[in-house]
């Protein structure tokens, strides 16, 4: 198939496009652009100007798979004096530049995290000759758990009152001897190393002083200061397979033998590849990294499902008119099955095997369940006239967010990249997002008749602003840049996701039982899979 790249000019960054307040206000606008680069800088709003520069293209019948990608190419000194009037965003009175706050969070390298859910160890297999291994020190770090007792004995309590590292993981395989061992070089640390179960007590704890009753806990303290803390072939066996876990380096005492340089080593265990953060995975019913395609038909009210690595599944659950609200909410890294009816939610849950029935929201709600708390697990939530209600399916707690307007379109996503759902909204061309880390932007991004598809397009663990219009994908990648990709008709349905799992979303459509998918990695793959009247699943997680 034929691909094309589009030369895209730029616009000038002074022009009558922008409505600056005054020259003092620019001023200190450049010199923040000289100061650092984020991902809603101005430099990542001039790509959306850009696509004013392709020629728009009429959708025929038939796939097109031309793509341009200007991601790398564009040279922003070389371009600035070939300027043509934007199309696409067109010169509207209300655009507001979104102005920078604070500096950018980067990821570091592997040193343990203090906050959950901590730093992924990377997928593999360790051995003994080959463990997995890292080094930190909790010096200064939070304390995020004082107290846990373990689930089969809950009168057996565990102190952890010193600062505190966390690993995130799942385990898939064990070995003839596997182990974890925490050593310390430091003559005062008394180090201690713990693995919190995240399916049975609602993921990584967030806060900090937290005390656990009854929770899955495998633990072990090193005898003195300066000794190493090592869970054993028989505590390792007790770890549950195919399930979120969150390793702990701690202390159990306070003062001077309560943090210090540790070095951790995990031997004889297989474990499952690491989402990037910030990458929260979309429709995959087998926990095998890939979208799956799956269909939900309300003539029958079953659920027809074409796992990557488990084969075919249907399931009956669910009215005809239920609106479909698939999710991670159990923590086991596989979608569960749930619907949204007149306010209250239905959930079958893949890790429990069980129903549950949650009266939550009223009937004309926008159901917008997602993982807004960052543990791992999709909370239950709904969007009305402008007023976000989120759920936490663990302790039960109810936030209230204001984010928006009755008429707007909720399409929350992790834009920042750490792990936490955003509240967001699409209203007419323009994208308001509530950071977590960053908070609010507005960014002017297509044209109030499009399609919003919003996914990880370029891969690097933050969500990108994306439309569909006639059959063409409007991309503004946080990394890549701007580029477009012809793939579709206008009256198809863009079903976006990640379906050759390597961690960037794929641009797809649904069309009669047809599915069309440009894979990044995998190439074209065009499948028979449904029936003209079903609902693609994938659709449940656009506007």
């Amino acid at each position: 198939m034929k691909v094309k790249e589009t030369n895209v000019k730029i616009p000038n960054i002074l022009g009558n496009n922008y409505l600056l307040p005054n020259q003092e206000a620019l001023s200190a606008i450049l010199k923040r652009w000289r100061q650092k680069l984020s991902y809603f800088s101005m430099f990542a709003v001039l790509p959306a100007f850009l696509a004013s520069q392709t020629q728009e293209v009429k959708a025929e019948e038939t796939i097109k798979t031309e793509a341009s990608n200007n991601g790398q190419s564009v040279r922003f000194l070389e371009n600035l004096k070939n300027c043509r009037k934007p199309k696409l965003l067109q010169n509207r009175s209300n655009y507001h530049l979104p102005f920078e706050k604070g500096e950018d969070n980067l990821i570091s390298e592997f040193t343990g995290g203090d906050d959950c859910p901590g730093n992924p160890i990377p997928g593999g297999v360790y051995t003994s000759a080959a463990p997995f291994t890292d080094s930190g020190d909790t010096t200064g770090a939070n304390n995020t758990v004082s107290l846990s007792r373990w689930i089969h004995y809950c009168y057996y309590s565990y102190n952890a009152f010193g600062p505190d590292h966390i690993y995130s993981f799942t385990l898939t395989g064990r070995g003839a001897n596997p182990q974890i061992t925490v050593s310390t070089t430091s003559t005062t640390y008394r180090p201690m190393v713990y693995v919190l179960d995240g399916s049975n007590g609602g993921g990584c704890p967030s806060g900090t002083g937290n005390q656990f009753v009854c929770r899955r806990h495998i633990s072990r303290t090193s005898l003195s200061p300066g000794g190493s803390a090592v869970l054993n072939r028989s505590q390792m066996n007790l770890l549950p397979l195919n399930t979120p876990l969150y390793l702990f380096i701690d202390s159990p005492n306070v003062g001077a033998n309560d943090s210090g340089p540790y070095t951790i080593q995990m031997q004889d265990v297989s474990i499952s590849p690491a989402l990037p953060q910030g990458v929260q995975k979309r429709n995959d019913f087998d926990d095998d990294g890939k979208a799956d395609i799956s269909v939900f038909r309300p003539s029958d009210r079953t659920w027809y499902i074409n796992r990557s690595t488990q084969g075919f599944l249907t399931r009956q659950f669910g009215l005809s008119d239920d609106k479909i609200t698939p999710g991670n909410f159990d923590l086991d890294r596989k979608n569960d099955f749930a619907v949204f009816r007149q306010g209250t939610w239905y959930l079958l849950t893949s890790y429990f095997s069980q129903n549950k029935i949650i009266q939550f929201g009223l009937a004309d709600d926008i159901p917008v369940p997602a993982d807004y708390t960052g543990d791992g697990r999709d909370e239950i939530a709904v969007y009305r006239n402008g007023v976000w209600w989120i759920r936490n399916l663990v302790n039960d707690q109810v936030s209230v967010v204001q984010f928006g307007l009755s008429t707007d379109k909720p399409v929350p996503a992790d834009y920042d990249g750490d792990g936490k759902t955003d509240q967001a909204v699409y209203r007419n061309g323009e994208w308001h997002l509530n950071l977590s880390t960053q908070g609010y932007r507005i960014v002017l991004f297509g044209f109030p008749s499009d399609k919003p598809v919003i996914g990880d397009y370029d891969g690097d663990g933050k969500t990108d602003l994306a439309v569909y219009r006639d059959g063409t994908w409007h991309i503004l990648g946080s990394t890549d840049g701007y580029f477009t990709i012809h793939w579709g008709i206008s009256s198809d349905i863009p079903v976006p996701d990640d379906y050759d799992g390597d961690g960037k979303t794929d641009v797809a459509v649904y069309r009669n039982g047809v599915w069309y998918l440009r894979q990044s990695t995998s190439g074209v793959s065009i499948q028979q899979f449904g029936l003209a009247g079903d609902k693609p699943i994938q659709s449940a997680f656009l506007p």
